[in-house]
C-alpha cells in the first residue's frame, strides 16, 4: 500500500503543478528574468505548493497525518511567509528571523537537540552543554537556507531534495522507524512529480514551473525534522547525525564556502549572486543539464558511501572528519577556480 500512496503523493503533485502554472499570474506567484535570472521568460513559482499538495493528501489517505503534527505548524509559517516573499520581495532580514522562530518551534515541540556532537576523525564526543539549542537552531536555518540557494538551476533543486528524502527514508526503515520512512517516501513521490515539468528533460528544454521560497523553506523545514527525528531524539535506534545530514552534504557545503567567500571579500555573505559551485561548473563551459546530474550523482555519491561506511561500523567522528575534509577541499577549489575565470575574462 505504501506504493499506493506515493502514487498518489506523485501524480498530485504532477497535475497540480500544471494547474497552478495557469493562476500563477493572478496570485503574482512568477520569477521574472533579472541580470542574476537567466531564464528566458516569466515561470510560475507554484511547484513548492504542488508539493505539499501531494504531500499531504497522500498522508491523509494513508492515514498518516497525525505524523506530521510536530512540524505542521514551523511548516505552515515558513511556507506563508515564503508565499508573501515569492509574490511581493520581503527583506532578508525579516526572513531569518522567521527562520530562527521556526527553528526554535521546531526545536521545542520536538524536544531534539545537538546535545553531544562527534569530534572529526577522533572517538567520542563533545558536550555542547547550554550551547546545544543554538547550534541545533543553527544547523536548521543553515539547512533551510541551503536549500534556497541552491535552488538555480533546473531540476537541481527538486533533484538534491528527492535524494535527500529517498536517503532519510531508507535511514528510517533500517531503524525500524517506519512512519518516518512514508513520509519520507511520500515526498520523494511527490517531488519526482514536481520534476516532471522542473528538470531539463526530453520533452522540455527548461523548466515550466520553479520551487518558489514558499516550497523550498517549507520543503527544507520538513526535512529538518526528519533530520531531528532520526538522529536527536531518543529512540532504541539511532542514525548517527553525520549519516542523516550526508544526504544534504552538497546544498550545506555549497552554503558555507559561498557565505565564507563572500564575507572574505566584505560583501553580505547571504546576498544572492551567480558565485555558486553551480554557476562555477557552467562557467567552466558545461550545459545547464549536465552540471545538475553531476551535483545529483555528487549528491548521491555522498549520501551512499556515508550510509555504506555507517552499516559496516565506520566510527561517526571519521565520518564526519571525512565530510569536514571534502569540504575545505571545495572551498580551495571553488576559491581557486573561480579566479582562474576572472583572470581569463580580464582584459
Amino acid at each position: 500500500m505504501s506504493v499506493l500512496y506515493c502514487v498518489v503523493a506523485f501524480v498530485t503533485s504532477a497535475v497540480a503543478c500544471l494547474l497552478l502554472a495557469h493562476w500563477a499570474p493572478a496570485l503574482h506567484l512568477v520569477d521574472l528574468p533579472d541580470a542574476r535570472k537567466r531564464h528566458g521568460a516569466p515561470v510560475p513559482l507554484v511547484g513548492g505548493i504542488a508539493v505539499l499538495l501531494g504531500l499531504f493528501l497522500a498522508a491523509l489517505v494513508g492515514g498518516r497525518l497525525g505524523a506530521l503534527s510536530e512540524v505542521a505548524a514551523p511548516m505552515a509559517l515558513l511556507f506563508v511567509v515564503g508565499l508573501i516573499d515569492d509574490a511581493r520581495n520581503l527583506s532578508a532580514r525579516l526572513k531569518l528571523l522567521v527562520q530562527i522562530f521556526s527553528a526554535w518551534w521546531l526545536v521545542h515541540d520536538t524536544g531534539a537537540a545537538l546535545y553531544a556532537m562527534p569530534i572529526p576523525f577522533l572517538t567520542g564526543h563533545l558536550d555542547l552543554g547550554m550551547a546545544a539549542i543554538p547550534l541545533t537552531m543553527l544547523m536548521i536555518v543553515a539547512i533551510l537556507n541551503a536549500i534556497n540557494m541552491i535552488d538555480g538551476l533546473d531540476g537541481l533543486a527538486g533533484g538534491c531534495i528527492a535524494i535527500a528524502a529517498a536517503a532519510l527514508g531508507l535511514a528510517a526503515a533500517l531503524t525500524a522507524r517506519h512512519d518516518l520512512a512514508l513520509i519520507a517516501a511520500l515526498l520523494c513521490g511527490a517531488v519526482l512529480g514536481f520534476l516532471l515539468w522542473n528538470a531539463r528533460l526530453p520533452w522540455q528544454a527548461r523548466a515550466r514551473v520553479f520551487l518558489g521560497d514558499a516550497g523550498a523553506l517549507a520543503i527544507g523545514m520538513l526535512l529538518c525534522w526528519l533530520v531531528l527525528k532520526l538522529s536527536l531524539t531518543w529512540v532504541p535506534q539511532r542514525v548517527p547525525l553525520t549519516v542523516a545530514l550526508a544526504p544534504l552534504a552538497v546544498p550545506v557545503i555549497d552554503l558555507i564556502v559561498v557565505a565564507f567567500w563572500r564575507a572574505a571579500e566584505g560583501r553580505n555573505p547571504m546576498q544572492a549572486d551567480r558565485g555558486h559551485s553551480h554557476h562555477l561548473l557552467l562557467e567552466k563551459g558545461l550545459p545547464t543539464a549536465s552540471a545538475v546530474r553531476l551535483i545529483w550523482l555528487a549528491d548521491a555519491l555522498i549520501a551512499g558511501a556515508t550510509f555504506t561506511a555507517w552499516l559496516l561500523g565506520v566510527q561517526e567522528g571519521r565520518l564526519l572528519g571525512v565530510l569536514v575534509l571534502g569540504a575545505l577541499v571545495h572551498l580551495v577549489w571553488f576559491r581557486l577556480s573561480w579566479l582562474a575565470l576572472r583572470r581569463r575574462s580580464a582584459p
